[in-house]
């Protein structure tokens, strides 16, 4: 059959109407769409907008004297500025057992100054192989307190650097209350009492006891032993102890001429170790340890101090009482460098010590 021009435009004009209609359907289903997302994303948005306002603090009304709080406007100092001043003293309590230790306790027969041990020996050292090598030791027993026996060792390398003399002979150090009593015995069965108490200190009240004594003699490398205060006769250079031994802390304790103020005759061989600024002071002015400690007694703390300079050191010295129960308080400087001894009697002796600036 053949096909008529009419039916053919009818046709085209068919098509053209089926594809707009499709194109309006896809405008509406895509502006659906759009649509659709705007109301979604409206809707998530308005949730959180709500959310976040819900976190938000509730709004301020005008003119409210509460609204905000104030602000500081002092000025913060640095912490330095405002930080408290250091103390400029320091309180020191001293005890009834202080009274009895020390390097200037008096030990004493006259006084009657007993020795008052401590509980226990741990203060004291061995000489023999603890020391050093400028000076002798006759036996491996002796033992003195630790400070005496560097102070020795200081001394005696001194000695051996200046002189080369190496035969200063340590011989007799601390001892016991068993020790002291077979010496006193046999000093007076030998010399009888009353000499005999002159030549040894009555047990519990010798020097020896505090480990701060010795005695020595000399012992050449030849084996030959001399008395101390005979040795400088045979050689000058024995002499060097008695001119140098202050310059370490130590002092002749009997000297010939002193028996009257110490109980005890000459012993040129015993020496006590006091501190190097006390012991320079003594010797300058031949002072005994108990005329020291009596003139000690005349600088009380809150008055005028025993002041003196030594080596580039200056020493402000004073006494202070104990109190019936045997202690005390003692005020210092902050920052000082001190010394505390008691007397083994009834008070306290401080000594300050401070390095003097060169010129």
């Amino acid at each position: 059959m053949d096909r008529r021009p009419d039916m053919d435009a009818l046709a085209a004009a068919k098509r053209r109407q089926y594809v707009k209609k499709k194109k309006r359907e896809r405008v509406i289903i895509v502006s659906l769409l759009l649509v659709t997302i705007l109301a979604v994303w409206g809707l998530i948005f308005s949730i959180l907008y709500q959310l976040r306002a819900s976190t938000l603090p509730p709004p301020v009304e005008t003119g409210s004297t509460e609204a905000l709080p104030p602000v500081e406007t002092t000025a913060r100092l640095p912490q330095e500025t405002i930080a408290t001043a250091p103390p400029t003293t320091q309180s020191l309590t001293l005890t009834a057992d202080d009274l009895h230790t020390g390097d200037l306790i008096l030990v004493s027969t006259l006084l009657g100054r007993a020795y008052v041990f401590p509980k226990d020996e741990s203060g004291l050292l061995t000489l023999y192989g603890n020391k050093s090598d400028s000076y002798r030791v006759s036996s491996s027993a002796i033992r003195l307190k630790t400070e005496v026996v560097r102070a020795l060792d200081t001394m005696f390398d001194a000695c051996f650097a200046e002189t080369g003399c190496r035969d200063y002979q340590i011989t007799q150090g601390y001892r016991t209350l068993e020790m002291q009593t077979e010496i006193y015995d046999s000093y007076r069965e030998t010399y009888g009492e009353e000499q005999g108490a002159l030549l040894a200190a009555m047990p519990g009240y010798s020097e020896h006891h505090s480990g701060l004594a010795f005695d020595m003699n000399v012992y050449t490398s030849a084996g030959v032993s001399y008395s101390l205060g005979t040795a400088g006769q045979t050689d000058p250079v024995y002499n060097w102890i008695y001119d140098n031994a202050a310059k370490y802390g130590f002092i002749l304790r009997y000297p010939e001429s002193k028996t009257g103020v110490t109980g005890i005759t000459n012993e040129p061989w015993h020496f006590r170790y006091v501190g190097r600024g006390h012991a320079a002071y003594m010797t300058e002015n031949g002072l005994t340890l108990e005329e020291y400690i009596a003139l000690l007694y005349k600088y009380p703390e809150n008055g005028e101090h025993l002041s003196f300079t030594y080596d580039g050191v200056s020493y402000e010295v004073f006494c202070k009482k104990a109190g019936a129960d045997g202690t005390a308080t003692v005020t210092l400087p902050a920052d000082a460098d001190y010394a505390v001894s008691g007397d083994n009697d009834a008070g306290f002796i401080v000594t300050l010590i401070k390095a003097v600036a060169a010129d």
